[in-house]
Parts: C-alpha cells; structure tokens; sequence
C-alpha cells in the first residue's frame, strides 16, 4: 500500500513561480511541531522579556526609594544638629541663660552628653533575635541598598539603648514607623525603626541599656523586627563594625543565656 503524501504549494503573487513540496505524514507532523515550538519559544521570549523588564524597573524603584529614605534620615539627624546649633545660637544672642545654666537649675532638660569611649560609643546590642539582613550600601543581586541591619524576633521583645545618649527623636516616621533616634556625642547617632511602642521621651537622656521600646511591625514591613542603624559624622556606617553579635545571621544568644 503506498504511502500517503501531502503536497505544499506556493504561488507568487505574480503568479511567476510556484513551488511544490512533497510530504510524507511523518514529515508534515514535523513541519507543524516546529512550526508550533518556534511561536512558543517566540512568545516565551517575549514573555520573559517583559518579565526581566518588569523586574528591572521594580529594582530601580526599590533602589530609589532607600536612597530617597537614606536621604530623608541623613536630613532629620542634620536638621536636629542645626536645630540644637540654633538654639545656642538665640539663647545667646537673647541672653537668654544656656541649657548647662538651666541644667544646674533642673534635672528635666539635658543638653550636654558626657562623653566616654566605653559608654558612649554604640557597642551594645539593641535587641536579640535572628539578622534577618545585613548592612550594604551598593546591595546584592535583587536587594536594594540597606544602611541598617534587620533583626526579627517576637514581637514586643525589649529593645536597649545600645549606648549612653540623649533622645533627639522620638514618634512617627512614615517609612519607619515608630522611631527613636539617640545622639551619644562625638557625632554618633543610633536609630532604631518599626517599634510596637517608644517608651522613652525626646530630651531624656538615657544610659547604656537602658529600655527605650518595643519591637514591633509598624511603618513599611513585611514583619516584626527591628530595623537599626548607627551614624556617624552624618553618614550611616554598618553596625556589625561595633557589634560584633551581629555579623552572624543566626540567632543570637539571649543576654541571660551568655555566660
């Protein structure tokens, strides 16, 4: 029995030239599944195209959002520098008695920050739990930049003064939610985002360990952690320089379980 074939025909528009093309079964099965795989692949391609595209432009905006972040920090902690300048600046000009004069007065309202290598250089860890992210300022891979490092642990858990200082900012940050920002002098500043509850109030000085909140979920986050950083002469430096329990990103010890 012979063999059933399939004749292809195409014609010119001119109608100068036609060509015939004979084929068996097997071959026209062939023609339709490479014809088929070539618009798969083609419309694969495009698809991950667009996808590749997407996720590029979702990673520049990510990256401009923390820098726009980053920026907006660097602000708040150089706009209380110049206000806590200005305020020098008036009493003086006023004749107005200084914050020392007023403190000698009045145990409420610190102004000065003595300063001491071992107490006031941020060394303490702020809180326990698991380094969920570290500090990068060029980013990794599909991870925008990051001045701080993440630490997620229960919600509510304890979070410390990580060195003697004054409270210069305590409430509400859009990004970061509740904040607290300490200055411990010799231009150190320690920040500490996303808190349950702040417990301490601006112009309170506080000591090395001393609780300053709660941690929490509030502001943008996926979850409960504390987001912590520390600044110095304005510009943010990576925490693990100082604190050494968190260049590893496994749990770290709870402080009554150290010996």
């Amino acid at each position: 029995m012979a063999r059933e074939k399939y004749t292809l025909l195409l014609v010119s528009e001119k109608a100068e030239k036609t060509r015939r093309f004979h084929l068996s079964r097997g071959g026209l099965r062939l023609l339709i599944l490479t014809i088929f795989l070539a618009v798969v692949g083609g419309a694969g391609a495009i698809i991950y195209s667009a996808m590749k595209f997407e996720h590029g432009a979702q990673l520049n905006s990510e990256n401009a959002k923390m820098k726009a972040e980053r920026r907006e920090v660097a602000e708040l902690i150089r706009d209380l520098q110049r206000i806590q300048e200005m305020d020098t600046y008036v009493r003086q000009s006023l004749g107005v008695p200084s914050r020392q004069e007023m403190k000698e007065s009045s145990t409420d309202v610190p102004t000065t920050i003595p300063v001491s290598y071992l107490q006031n250089v941020p060394s303490k860890v702020p809180a326990f739990g698991f380094v969920t992210q570290q500090f990068s300022l060029q980013g990794s891979g599909t991870q925008p930049p990051h001045t701080g490092v993440d630490v997620a642990a229960v919600l509510k858990s304890p979070i410390h003064a990580t060195a003697d200082g004054l409270v210069v900012f305590s409430g509400w940050h859009h990004l970061y939610g509740n904040l607290v920002i300490l200055s411990h002098g010799n231009d150190y500043f320690s920040l500490y985002g996303h808190n349950a509850q702040n417990l301490v109030e601006e112009r309170k000085r506080v000591k090395r360990g001393d609780l300053i909140a709660l941690l929490g979920e509030t502001g943008v986050t996926s979850g409960p952690h504390l987001h912590f950083e520390i600044w110095k002469d304005g510009e943010p430096v990576d925490p693990t320089i100082f604190i050494q329990e968190y260049r590893s990103e496994y749990m770290t010890a709870r402080e009554d379980e150290k010996e």
